[in-house]
């Protein structure tokens, strides 16, 4: 008899497990599709060119260069969100996102550029840095999505052939247009200092662009200056506990 009521109370206990886990599994995957369709929404204020790369040949028309970039309706934008301070693309990837910008570093982790509550998040610039990317250095942060939303396309610059591929990303601001021309891109753990906002000196900051250089998972050909604006783009990777894949270029604009 007691063992008949053991059995039992184990059934009803992994039943109870497996409709939970049901239930979270079921959970994220509405979050991924409420996040899309919601990010889907945006396609009436962003206008993408259909050839965003900066010609190679310089008799082509300055109309064309001009045209690298999307177009953004930041007062359209404003308007849903106030904390909407960007726009980042990158051509052939899934990265076409608004950027905002909380009071901390938590709440986008969590809730979508419209302030609704959703795990995928949003692209969110960090609190610490100027709304207006004019510091030395301006970090970005995006999850690593399993649906490959998201900054999850930034771990595929591990790889030389995908950086040789998309060197330039784009970011769009209500004041200026930007090319995020990247040099490296490294594996770090958040106790690395690649999340650094501030430098004492312009040797620091000089040694710091150094070892990023050094730890790149790929060759660039770019060699930044000590008086350019640099910025980091961040999301998860998976190699250790915590481990996070930055991506580093030039603001150049």
């Amino acid at each position: 008899m007691k063992k008949n009521i053991f059995v039992l109370i184990l059934t009803l206990l992994l039943a109870g497990i497996l409709v939970f886990s049901g239930y979270q599994i079921y959970k994220i995957i509405s979050e991924y599709e409420s996040g899309e369709r919601t990010y889907d929404d945006l396609e009436i204020y962003v206008s993408t060119p259909s050839n965003t790369s900066t010609p190679q040949n310089s008799s082509e028309s300055d109309e064309k260069i001009e045209n690298a970039w999307p177009e953004v309706d930041f007062e359209g934008l404003a308007a849903i969100n106030p904390d909407i301070v960007g726009w980042i693309y990158s051509e052939g990837t899934p990265i076409n996102y608004p950027i905002v910008q909380g009071t901390d570093n938590s709440y986008y982790l969590k809730h979508l550029y419209t302030g609704e509550y959703n795990g995928a998040g949003s692209i969110f610039l960090d609190s610490r840095n100027s709304s207006d990317f004019s510091d030395r250095h301006t970090i970005v942060y995006g999850h690593h999505m399993q649906n490959g939303s998201m900054f999850s396309s930034l771990t595929d610059y591990k790889k030389q052939d995908y950086y040789e591929a998309h060197p330039i990303l784009y970011l769009m601001t209500p004041e200026k247009n930007y090319e995020i021309k990247v040099f490296a891109g490294y594996v770090a753990s958040t106790k690395d200092d690649a999340w650094q906002i501030t430098f004492d000196s312009e040797e620091s900051f000089q040694a710091w662009i150094g070892r990023a250089i050094e730890k790149s998972t790929f060759s660039s050909n770019i060699t930044p200056a000590v008086t350019d604006r640099i910025i980091t783009l961040s999301t998860c990777s998976y190699e250790f506990d915590n481990a996070r894949y930055v991506l580093v270029g030039i603001l150049n604009g």
